[in-house]
C-alpha cells in the first residue's frame, strides 16, 4: 500500500472534518511515518522498504480512521484546532499499536521532571565531579535536555560523560527515534569521543557520550545532526579550572 492510500483510508471515516483539520491530521501522519523512516534509513534501510515497514507498523488504516472518528464524537469542532488534532492522532496511534501508552508517558513526565541517570552507571572510573544541568533545544516537536555531566575516567583517560534525554512537547506525544545515532559529544579541540548506553520507549530516549578533556578545559560540545540541522549545545565542566 503507498502512502497516499494509506492516508487516504484513514481519513475516509472523518466526514464531519473540515478541510484544514483534514490537512492537520495528513501532516501530523506524514511527520509520524518521516520521523519512523529516518531511523530506518540511517540504519541503511532503502527508502522503500522503510516506508513499507512504517506503515504496518501503524497499523489498518481503517481501524485507525474508525478509532479517531470514536475520539472526535461528540466533541465541539468548532473549537477543535491543531494541538487537539495532533494529540487525537498520537493517542490513537499509541492505542492501536499497543505501545503501552500510560509506560510511555510516565517516561516522557520522568524525563522532563527526574531523567534517569542509570544508563551511566560502571561507565566512568574515579569520578572527578558530578555536576546536574537543566539545558535543552527544541528540535521540531521534540526536546532535547542535557542533564548531567561528569569527569573520571574512561579507557585509561580523563574524559566528560554527559547524559540527556529526548522527548516530544506533549506527554502523550511520540518522541522522534535516534538520538544516540544522532548525537556526538566534543571537547574544546573539537576532538569526538565515544557512545555509550541508553534506553527508549516511544515516551523518551536516552543516550550517553563521552569526550577526552585536558586539565583545564571549561567546558564539552553536545551536536545534535538531524535533517540536515546541525545543534550544538555548550555543557560546562564542573568545577572548570578547578578540575585541573
Amino acid at each position: 500500500m503507498t502512502r497516499q492510500a494509506f492516508l487516504d483510508q484513514v481519513l475516509s471515516p472523518l466526514g464531519r472534518l473540515t478541510a484544514e483539520e483534514r490537512e492537520d491530521i495528513r501532516r501530523e501522519l506524514e511527520e509520524h511515518v518521516e520521523d519512523r523512516m529516518e531511523a530506518l534509513l540511517e540504519m541503511g534501510w532503502d527508502a522503500g522498504l522503510a516506508e513499507e515497514r512504517c506503515l504496518e507498523a501503524m497499523g489498518d488504516p481503517a481501524e485507525i480512521g474508525r478509532e479517531m472518528a470514536a475520539q472526535y464524537r461528540g466533541r465541539g469542532w468548532l473549537w477543535l484546532g491543531r494541538a487537539a488534532v495532533a494529540l487525537t492522532v498520537v493517542m490513537c496511534i499509541q492505542a492501536l499499536l499497543g505501545f503501552g501508552m500510560l509506560s510511555n508517558v510516565w517516561s516522557s513526565l520522568e524525563a522532563r521532571i527526574c531523567p534517569s541517570t542509570a544508563i551511566s552507571i560502571g561507565e566512568l572510573k574515579n569520578v572527578e565531579a558530578v555536576a546536574d544541568l537543566d539545558i535543552r533545544a527544541e528540535i521540531g516537536n521534540d526536546i532535547l535536555k542535557i542533564y548531567q555531566v561528569s569527569v573520571g575516567e574512561k579507557d585509561g583517560q580523563r574524559a566528560a560523560m554527559v547524559l540527556a534525554c529526548m522527548y516530544d512537547r506533549w506527554p502523550f506525544g511520540i518522541v522522534a527515534a535516534g538520538l544516540r545515532a544522532r548525537s556526538d559529544v566534543r571537547n574544546q579541540k573539537g576532538e569526538g569521543g565515544t557512545s555509550g548506553g541508553g534506553k527508549a520507549n516511544y515516551g523518551a530516549e536516552y543516550a550517553v557520550h563521552w569526550a577526552p578533556v585536558e586539565p583545564g578545559d571549561t567546558h564539552v560540545v553536545w551536536v545534535y545532526h538531524a535533517r540536515g540541522e546541525i545543534i550544538r549545545l555548550e555543557i560546562p565542566l564542573p568545577g572548570g579550572e578547578e578540575t585541573a
